[in-house]
């Protein structure tokens, strides 16, 4: 059974806060997790860690939003209208982007769609 995005982020902390985590170890942990291609992750840019584990937390909500990691890819990569039409993995370039998508996800969790 393959991890998701939650469990890898877990592990990916206990790492970190044993001191063993590098940005090999947390590129592979992304790349690695099912429907999360290193196209994703060239999406969103240079692959520097805090926008890794900030791809990875989102990914992790989406996934407990829709259920699913596929329909948390699709969300994630279609373009959206309540952002002016922009996709929201390419806000996931800084905190404050990272912010709106997330604030939109815990939205349609509560089931506040507008």
């Amino acid at each position: 059974m393959s991890a998701s995005a939650a469990e890898v982020l877990e592990e990916l902390k206990e790492l970190r806060r044993h001191g063993d985590l590098n940005n090999g170890i947390l590129l592979q942990a992304v790349q690695e997790l099912p429907g999360f291609s290193s196209e994703i992750v060239s999406l969103v840019g240079s692959p520097e860690p805090e926008v890794l584990v900030r791809l990875l937390d989102i990914r992790a909500l989406a996934e407990r939003v829709f259920g699913d990691g596929e329909k948390a890819e699709a969300w994630l990569t279609r373009s959206n209208a309540s952002l002016s039409g922009q996709k929201p993995l390419d806000l996931l370039k800084d905190e404050l982007g990272a912010a709106v998508v997330r604030e939109m996800l815990e939205r349609i969790d509560h089931g506040i769609f507008a």
